[in-house]
């Protein structure tokens, strides 16, 4: 399959786990966009049953170019600051479970400290993980412990 997306794939998984969930903070009411290579909206827009407006960015290590995915999140994210209708969002990361490892050793290479201040700059409300089997959140700081030496 020449064109397929790893990132529009997660996408299309996370969407779905969204869509059957019992937390009206992340369960979608109005989806906004769902395209990962829209250039007006993140990769994932949508509205909450609670009203919050999710923007979140999907990353995956599932491809050749999987050590830029990693500076490309700060880029992305930071890309998403600067975007109108930005006041009142809750900004996320979105990778897959089986990636935490590889994210979190790479992101190990950054001081610790500048990691946690990008993270609290933004700010970054949560870090989601999908997999077939569901959807977890971990904070930007556990991302980054996540891997053990």
């Amino acid at each position: 399959m020449a064109n397929r997306s790893p990132e529009q794939d997660l996408i299309e998984e996370f969407i779905g786990h969204l869509r059957q969930s019992d937390n009206d903070d992340l369960c979608i009411e109005k989806m906004i966009n769902s395209n990962c290579r829209s250039k007006k909206y993140a990769d994932i827009e949508y509205e909450s049953k609670a009203k919050l407006h999710w923007v979140i960015e999907a990353k995956s290590n599932d491809s050749k170019d999987k050590h830029n995915t990693v500076h490309k999140i700060f880029g992305e994210v930071l890309k998403e600051t600067g975007r109108t209708n930005r006041s009142d969002c809750r900004h996320a990361i979105l990778i897959p479970e089986s990636a935490v490892g590889f994210y979190s050793r790479a992101f190990q290479s950054i001081d610790r400290g500048k990691f946690m201040g990008f993270g609290n700059l933004i700010p970054i409300d949560t870090v989601f993980t999908s997999s077939s089997t569901g959807v977890r959140q971990l904070t930007w700081q556990q991302l980054y412990d996540a891997h053990q030496p």
